[in-house]
């Protein structure tokens, strides 16, 4: 089990199981939502995930679609702003983004997307796999056609 939580402590939770490997995102979105070059994300089964305390203080934030499904949507912390997990439409798992973890996940990065859209002052420098754009679809999640 990994737990995470927000800055303030006013939201926690926990996620029983496996989680995917940790992929670095640098698409201008995830940029504008952790303030970073890149978001850290990875995911695990809604199933897995259960609220320690503070569901009510979670904000839903959806991005105008840009070019094609899934829209962005972003969960965060009301009181403090801290990323939180957040249902990846169309498929049984939620994104967490790494940082928010108050647990070693047990995995590492696995590669980074959308480094086309990378800031300027940002070196990548290490060997993994790197995409212009998205990901190929042996990188993505899979979709699911059952509803949650």
């Amino acid at each position: 089990m990994v737990e995470g939580s927000c800055l303030c402590g006013g939201v926690a939770f926990a996620i029983e199981g496996r989680l995917t490997g940790i992929q670095l995102c640098h698409a201008r979105r995830c940029q504008k939502f952790t303030g970073s070059a890149f978001s850290p994300e990875l995911a695990a089964k809604e199933s897995s995930l259960r609220w320690i305390r503070g569901e009510e203080l979670i904000t839903v934030y959806e991005a105008p679609l840009l070019r094609e499904p899934p829209p962005l949507r972003r969960a965060f912390c009301r009181v403090c702003g801290s990323p939180l997990p957040t249902p990846l439409e169309g498929t049984a798992y939620v994104v967490v983004l790494a940082g928010v973890l108050d647990d070693d996940p047990g995995t590492r990065p696995l590669g980074h997307i959308f480094v086309g859209q990378d800031a300027a002052w940002n070196r990548v420098d290490d060997d993994l796999p790197r995409f212009e754009e998205r990901p190929p679809p042996e990188f993505r999640i899979r979709s699911t056609t059952s509803t949650r």
